[in-house]
């Protein structure tokens, strides 16, 4: 019995203890921003620093290698390979960041990259909070940060945070003049640069959400006087794109930017319908929570329940939404990502009506919450506790780069990787000189060399060229799996019959059955 009351008693004290806390942070006059920044470094650390480079990550700093060890900012080129589909502003910054830290690295991307993306938290707070209080402008702010669109790519340096955070900098601007009651020739020139760097980041397509969304305001609202503003801001945004694709263009490039832009797939209708079916059906998760309260938020005003919020709201409704739908009509293939610029938009709508709707439709909030809490807590779980129980899960492009560097130290020199098979995310971590070449020219090669290949190339290689002699060095993840290999060039032509055995070992391994390891 004694036992049992002491227990009781020290339940007791920690549980006051832990009410007190609470209640001292509530009481604590903490500036909303700055729950935004903890709550960004919540999600974005320690996962920034454990995971590996994935998605797309690789290429953008592959890019930002070429400009800064080979020279090539203007005509960007990917180990050795030109690469101009489109500008890659997020790789020049980069490599400028690496130009400074004496060398491009997975930070010199992600860096730059965390850091726009908690611009865009910021931005969206500093619109929300004149209409709310403070906790729903840092719902807003939470809006951006944990819509699956962004989630997925929280700590992943790819241009699309980059594209959306500078064109929404330039609606932040514009809304600034316009509650200010005039949008003044310095503010559009400002706005101008941003949206230009918006399109020095994935060309001038996506500057649509701004062009079509302010513009449609400044029409609705017969703003005639933002007109010539608007005309400046929009030719200073598209003119260093059009300059950047004129200074790289060769034959062929139009081709090839066309195919980028999905323009030259040569769809049939029932794919282009299959196609944009999968992409309306699926923005329905990637824009959640805003895609909880789009529909509700336009009913509401047609209806003019919101008259205090209305100007920012049909503002913030047509940045989103029109973009969105030139997308749903896009003659080619889209993705989902194309959209996530009207995901800044949709976040100014969310942080207004928790405010707005906080008691009045309860359900509709209860639910948005539910969603960005629910996000939230995953992104902190994943960096927190998932990630470092088990990292070798999520650095296995890292694990890769060692065994390759490792390699390495017995043979210093260029590595040479195929073109086609080879992961750029695997070769960020790689320090040593690289070099990608289409299969055909790794057969031509007239020095001893190390390569990254896949069986089936090893394969091609072996019949192109059979003096060559290919010493298997170590086997990488994948699918397929790639080998780190070294090429002798002019070797006896009674070695091919070796390497053609071991070929058909390393096939025969790939289907999981016993095999000799060794020299090929």
């Amino acid at each position: 019995m004694s036992q049992a009351i002491d227990s009781t008693a020290v339940t007791q004290i920690v549980w006051t203890w832990f009410l007190r806390q609470v209640e001292r942070v509530r009481e604590a006059e903490i500036p909303g921003w700055v729950w935004v920044v903890l709550l960004w470094a919540l999600m974005a650390f320690p996962a920034a620093s454990l995971r590996g480079t994935h998605y797309e990550e690789g290429t953008v700093i592959g890019l930002a290698r070429g400009a800064l060890e080979d020279g090539q900012w203007r005509a960007p080129h990917l180990y050795g390979l030109r690469f101009v589909e489109r500008p890659v502003l997020l790789s020049w910054i980069a490599a400028a960041f690496g130009s400074v830290t004496g060398g491009v690295g997975v930070w010199s991307a992600r860096l730059p990259h965390l850091l726009f993306l908690l611009a865009g938290g910021l931005m969206v707070y500093h619109l929300v909070l004149p209409h709310t209080r403070r906790a729903p402008a840092v719902f807003g702010a939470l809006c951006w940060f944990a819509c699956p669109m962004v989630a997925q790519k929280f700590v992943t340096a790819e241009p699309d945070v980059t594209l959306s955070v500078l064109m929404f900098g330039g609606f932040f601007l514009w809304w600034r003049g316009v509650i200010r009651g005039n949008v003044s020739l310095p503010r559009w020139i400002c706005i101008g640069i941003l949206l230009a760097l918006s399109g020095l980041t994935k060309g001038p397509q996506p500057l649509a959400f701004f062009g079509l969304g302010v513009g449609a305001y400044i029409l609705i609202k017969r703003r005639w006087g933002d007109v010539a503003g608007f005309v400046l801001a929009n030719a200073i945004a598209v003119l260093p794109a059009a300059a950047w694709y004129w200074m790289v263009m060769i034959p062929g490039d139009v081709e090839g930017w066309l195919h980028h832009s999905r323009l030259a797939e040569g769809m049939t209708a029932s794919q282009w319908l299959r196609d944009h079916l999968d992409f309306a059906l699926s923005m329905i998760m990637e824009w959640a929570p805003g895609s909880v309260l789009l529909i509700p938020a336009i009913i509401a005003m047609r209806r003019n329940e919101l008259p205090g919020d209305r100007d920012l709201m049909l503002a913030a409704i047509l940045y989103a939404t029109l973009g969105g739908l030139v997308l749903l009509v896009w003659p080619g293939g889209v993705a989902t990502r194309y959209a996530m610029p009207g995901n800044l938009g949709l976040a100014v709508i969310g942080g207004i009506l928790f405010e707005r709707w906080w008691f009045s439709r309860h359900w509709l909030i209860a639910v948005a919450n539910t969603v960005v809490i629910g996000l939230s807590t995953a992104l902190i779980v994943f960096g927190w506790i998932v990630i470092p129980a088990a990292p070798d899960i999520f650095r296995q492009s890292r694990i890769d780069a060692q065994i390759i560097a490792g390699v390495r130290a017995t043979m210093p020199g260029t590595i040479y990787a195929a073109e086609m098979t080879a992961s750029a995310n695997v070769l960020a971590y790689v320090p040593a000189p690289l070099r990608r070449l289409p299969a055909p020219e790794l057969a031509r090669l007239k020095a001893p060399a190390l390569a990254i290949i896949s069986p089936a190339e090893m394969a091609a290689l072996a019949a192109a060229n059979p003096a060559l002699r290919i010493v298997s060095h170590a086997r990488l993840s994948g699918k397929p799996p790639l080998m780190v290999v070294e090429i002798r060039p002019n070797a006896a032509a009674g070695h091919s019959n070796a390497i053609q055995a071991g070929l058909q070992a390393d096939l025969v391994a790939d289907t999981g059955r016993p095999s000799k390891q060794g020299p090929l």
